[in-house]
C-alpha cells in the first residue's frame, strides 16, 4: 500500500493519480517569520535528498482577501484539469473564528470553507488542508454538516504556537511524508502528524463523531469544546477511535 492509497482509499482509481501538489499560501506581516517560504526551502532540500518522489509544490504570497480568493480559483481550475492529490498549506495568523491575512483582513472559517470546497469536490474529496497557524484545532467547530465537505482531512496545531515551533512541526511532517512517498510504507498521515506534534482530523471524525456527539451527548460535546478530550487523544494516539471509547473516558472523568 503506497501513500496514494492512504489518501484516496477507494474514491479514485489509484493507478491514474499523477502525484501530489502542495499549494503553499503564505499571508504574513513583514516582521513575521516567513514560515511558508522557509517550508519551500525545506521541501526543496528533502526532494534533493530523497529522490524518486511524485510531489510538486507551488508558493503563493497572499496580500489580501481578493488575492486569496483568486489564488484558490486558480488552484480550482488546475484541479479541474489535473489528476493529482491537492494539499493546501495555509501559513498565516489564526484565531478561533478564522484567519488573518497580511492586509489585516479577517476571514471566518465558513468563508474559507466556501472558497476551498469547490477544490475538494473537483479532486473527488481528496483535499488535505494543512493549517500552520495558532488555533488550528478550532477549525472543526465551524464545519456545517448540511454542506459538502470542504476537505478530506485537516492537520494543524492546538492552541497558541510560536512560529519556530510551527516551522519545526511542519518540517518534521514533510520529512516523514516525503519519505513515505519514496518508500511506499504503511505509515498513515495521522501517525505522521502526531509524530510531528500536530493534530489530525479526518472527515469521518468530524462528521460522524463530532456532530453526533453534539446532538446525542451535549455534556461530552462541551468537554470536547474545552479541548480536554483533544489533549487526551493527542497524547494517547490517533483520533480514529470508536465512539464507545469517548463515553468510557467521560465515565472515568466523573
Amino acid at each position: 500500500m503506497n501513500i496514494y492509497t492512504l489518501i484516496a482509499r477507494s474514491i479514485m482509481d489509484i493507478k491514474k493519480l499523477e502525484g501530489i501538489v502542495v499549494f503553499i499560501l503564505e499571508s504574513l506581516h513583514e516582521e513575521d517569520m516567513h514560515t511558508g517560504s522557509n517550508l519551500c526551502d525545506v521541501i526543496r532540500q528533502y526532494q534533493y535528498d530523497i529522490t524518486d518522489i511524485s510531489l510538486e509544490y507551488k508558493y503563493y504570497n497572499i496580500d489580501s482577501k481578493l488575492t486569496f480568493h483568486n489564488t484558490l480559483l486558480e488552484i480550482k481550475k488546475r484541479t479541474d484539469t489535473g489528476n493529482f492529490c491537492p494539499i493546501i498549506q495555509l501559513e498565516c495568523h489564526g484565531f478561533k473564528d478564522g484567519i488573518e491575512l497580511t492586509s489585516s483582513e479577517q476571514l471566518k472559517w465558513s468563508e474559507v470553507f466556501d472558497y476551498i470546497r469547490p477544490i475538494n469536490i473537483a479532486s473527488s474529496n481528496l483535499l488535505l488542508l494543512n493549517l500552520s497557524m495558532c488555533n488550528g484545532d478550532a477549525v472543526i467547530r465551524y464545519i456545517d454538516p448540511r454542506k459538502r465537505a470542504p476537505f478530506r482531512a485537516v492537520i494543524g496545531p492546538a492552541g497558541d504556537v510560536y512560529p519556530e515551533n510551527l516551522q519545526n512541526m511542519w518540517s518534521d511532517f514533510y520529512q516523514l511524508y516525503l519519505k513515505s512517498l519514496c518508500e511506499g510504507n504503511r505509515e498513515t498521515i495521522c501517525s505522521m502528524a502526531i509524530s510531528s506534534g500536530l493534530i489530525y482530523y479526518s472527515q469521518e471524525f468530524i462528521f460522524d463523531v463530532h456532530y453526533d456527539t453534539q446532538n446525542l451527548y451535549p455534556n461530552l460535546f462541551e468537554e470536547w469544546m474545552n479541548n480536554n478530550l483533544a489533549k487526551m487523544i493527542k497524547k494517547e494516539g490517533p483520533l480514529l477511535i470508536k465512539f464507545s471509547i469517548y463515553k468510557k473516558w467521560m465515565a472515568n472523568k466523573k
